[in-house]
């Protein structure tokens, strides 16, 4: 704990007067409620906001490091990132604020780092924090930060979960990933060492793991790995791992480690008389924390991959950087050393984090401090590898992925060769990767690997909202070889129905559930009900009836030629449906709805039908003074199966009136597939296929994924059908019901006791219960209450 006060007080001294003793006062490791309220009140409404305002004259940065614990030589991360605040507050802070940094001890301990986390947010108010060390530790705040929308800056480690915007947008990396530095290490073993035989030595954890993954892929099976061995950052030694490794005969040793046990590795080899060609992670290449502990002349020729430069390296940093960097250290923090890797380190960190703060301006909000962290363009450095700079995007939370080798060389680093990047464009594709594996891996085997996990989605033709709909499930739930979703074009709903009990290889499909109640209906498909099984409602898709303003309502098409696309399709089903159940018998034409629009207009055909998701691409794009939607009434027969619904303006600006709207009626498509036997390989992928889309229908649900991804309602029911075992399951799991409660077929809320009043309530709904199509369809169920209590 004294190093907590000592690091706050640090932090805090460039304040004067009656706010600095109140400061210190309410950094005391024991501070009463009471006390923080009246420090609150004297300090005004400024204090402890979490976003600064142009009144603001401080700035609050969160920082918890390993001051103490098995990482503890990470510590000096974090005094050297409060020396530097302090440097910048002794020159005028940044736009006339000064930097607070308020800094905690989290021990290396997922749990102590995530109530020391709170404690930043909550009662210190930070605007953000960064540089948090560790692959566990900042997992195990990730999601907390992300949901209060607390920027996470700079994260010290490796793992490639920091570089994911679209799932964690608050969240920032900032070291070459490990995979991306084990890759390099393969690089060099191929151009160089391509005949050698491979020990690693990994920490028993996500960064360990990491670094022998990211080593595997770029070795491709190209060198063997003959040897793995692990430890926990508990275990005293690893002298049982190093013996093991020796045994092993290989001439290439590789440590992804932290350094206590890099140090531990290097001494033991050296003892046991073992000298391959020995490589260490970058985490762990510190002169002053790891070789100089270890033993220079052990680690002589000892290897590693950098993106800094070491803090005595004059000669590479240049005359006018390296006074620089002399001066901070030797005035700011004089009890560490400039030899200490991390030292460095925590240096680059504080010059990127200033860098973002002046881009800023007066603008301080957390909104703004994640952008301008994302604007970050050929940032380069002083202390940094000549020729490697900072870039960002919004895309890209990764901002260093070059790094040049170095060995140790007559008591100091010495880089060679070039800058090589960690991150090989082609690499980036899963099919590359395979074909890559395929020349190092029995044709049986890759190809078991790859089929394991790949479940066969039947979608709709092409444009339609079936297909759009399976290239987001692609995009989204896609996971290299643990999950692959493969969406094949199809012709509609009868085809999907079709496949699903015949085609080979097809999992499942968007079927609609007029289709197969019609199938059901007619018998043509003899006991269908026991054969399929639903995952979820996924959608509501409107019958749009495009026509000339000849035809004024669904009871003129009589008669009348009406386009109803093929005969394989989801329009054609609920087409010849809807004219069965009103009594109509036009003349049908089978053929695509977006290649008849110029039969249209020549007069060839009288209507055209269209059955999909709105907005349709090709209607939203015809602007003809001649055509117009032809309204569907919700009539009695058609209640039973479909769902009243609008075709507005701003679906169809061309064909609806601006603020008009067209009545019409949807039917409900859903993801089916066949009924699996729960010990089946299929119903495995099928289940996972389930967990994953479930687990990300949030992210689905925001753009730029398809619109009708926000009607999706897991929990809905499809009447008469029974769901896949494995989907309700998860939702006994994840989204139980209050018991004896039942559900809304057309919402997935929880519905009412049969005697209780239907009372709708827009702010008590969940979100999927506040689509417009269910609005409306509460709406007409309100406005027949009224008429039927008016008769």
């Amino acid at each position: 704990m004294r190093a907590l006060i000592d690091i706050r007080w640090t932090a805090q001294r460039s304040g004067s007067g009656t706010r600095d003793g109140l400061r210190r006062l309410f950094a005391a490791p024991r501070r009463s409620v009471a006390a923080a309220a009246v420090l609150a009140t004297m300090m005004g409404p400024a204090f402890g906001q979490g976003a600064a305002s142009p009144g603001n004259k401080e700035i609050r940065i969160g920082v918890t490091a390993p001051f103490t614990g098995p990482a503890s030589a990470y510590g000096v991360i974090a005094k050297v990132m409060v020396a530097y605040m302090d440097k910048v507050n002794a020159e005028g802070g940044i736009n006339g604020r000064k930097i607070n940094m308020i800094t905690y001890d989290d021990g290396y301990e997922p749990t102590k780092v995530m109530e020391v986390t709170r404690k930043l947010v909550e009662e210190d108010q930070v605007l953000f924090t960064m540089a948090t060390v560790g692959t566990n530790t900042n997992a195990a705040i990730q999601p907390y930060l992300n949901s209060k929308k607390v920027p996470q800056l700079f994260v010290l480690s490796g793992a490639a979960a920091w570089d994911q915007p679209q799932e964690f947008p608050w969240t920032m990396g900032f070291l070459p990933t490990y995979v991306a530095e084990a890759q390099i290490y393969a690089q060099y073993l191929l151009e160089n060492h391509p005949r050698s035989r491979i020990a690693v030595l990994y920490q028993e954890d996500g960064m360990g793991k990491e670094y022998l993954k990211g080593l595997r892929d770029g070795l491709g099976g190209k060198i063997p790995i003959v040897a793995e061995a692990s430890y926990k950052v508990t275990d005293a030694n690893i002298d049982a791992q190093l013996g093991k490794l020796r045994a092993s005969n290989a001439d290439v040793f590789i440590q992804f480690t932290t350094p206590k046990f890099a140090t531990m590795a290097i001494r033991r080899s050296a003892e046991l008389g073992w000298r391959p060609n020995q490589f260490v992670a970058s985490v762990s290449n510190s002169y002053s924390a790891v070789i100089q502990p270890a033993g220079a002349q052990n680690a002589e020729g000892l290897m590693s991959a950098a993106y800094r430069l070491e803090g005595e390296d004059a000669a590479a940093a240049g005359d006018v950087v390296f006074r620089e960097w002399t001066a901070f250290m030797a005035r700011y923090v004089p009890s560490v050393s400039k030899t200490n890797g991390q030292a460095v380190l925590g240096y680059l960190v504080s010059k990127s984090v200033v860098e973002i703060l002046k881009n800023c301006g007066d603008d301080l909000s957390r909104e703004n401090i994640m952008r301008q962290a994302r604007l970050l363009k050929g940032l380069q450095l002083p202390m940094m590898v000549q020729g490697i700079l900072i870039n960002t995007s919004p895309s890209d939370h990764a901002p260093i992925e070059q790094m040049r080798m170095m060995r140790f060389t007559n008591g100091q680093w010495q880089h060679f060769g070039p800058v090589r990047s960690g991150i090989d464009p082609g690499a980036v594709s899963e099919s590359f990767k395979t074909i890559f594996k395929y020349g190092t891996a029995t044709k049986r085997d890759l190809a078991n690997q790859l089929n394991a996990n790949t479940v066969s989605l039947m979608t709709g033709s092409f444009g339609s909202t079936y297909a759009q709909v399976g290239a987001d499930l692609a995009s989204v739930l896609d996971n290299g070889t643990n999950l692959r979703i493969l969406p094949v074009m199809g012709r509609g709903s009868v085809q999907a129905v079709s496949d699903i009990l015949l085609l080979r290889g097809v999992d499942a499909g968007i079927v609609r559930k007029d289709t197969l109640s019609y199938l059901d209906r007619k018998d043509f498909a003899k006991d269908i009900r026991n054969q399929f099984v639903y995952v979820a409602k996924m959608f509501n898709e409107e019958m749009h009836v495009l026509a000339p303003k000849t035809i004024t309502s669904m009871r003129d098409l009589d008669g009348k030629t009406v386009v109803v696309d093929l005969p394989d399709s989801s329009t054609f089903v609920t087409a010849i449906n809807v004219f069965d159940r009103l009594g109509i018998r036009p003349h049908l034409i089978y053929q695509e709805p977006r290649l008849a629009v110029d039969m249209l207009r020549k007069g060839e055909v009288d209507a055209i039908v269209a059955i999909e998701g709105k907005p349709l691409q090709w209607l939203n794009q015809i602007n003809d003074r001649n055509l117009h939607l032809v309204p569907v009434e919700y009539a009695k027969p058609l209640q039973e199966e479909y769902l009243p619904s609008k075709l507005g303006s701003a679906d169809y600006p061309g064909l609806v009136a601006e603020g008009g709207s067209v009545e019409t009626i949807a039917a409900e498509a859903v993801l089916a597939s066949y009924n699996w036997a729960p010990n089946s390989d299929r119903y495995r992928r099928l289940a996972l296929l389930v967990d994953t889309m479930f687990d990300k229908v949030g992210q689905l649900q925001r753009p730029p994924f398809h619109p009708k991804w926000k009607e999706m309602a897991p929990r809905a029911t499809v009447s008469g059908w029974t769901r896949f075992k494995a989907a309700q399951e998860w939702l006994d799991r994840n989204m139980p019901l209050p018991p004896g409660a039942a559900v809304s077929a057309a919402s997935g809320s929880a519905a009412p006791p049969p005697s209780a009043p239907i009372v709708v309530a827009p702010t008590a709904l969940a979100p999927q219960d506040r689509d417009p199509l269910y609005r409306e369809f509460l709406e007409w169920r309100a406005g027949r209450a009224k008429a039927s209590t008016s008769r």
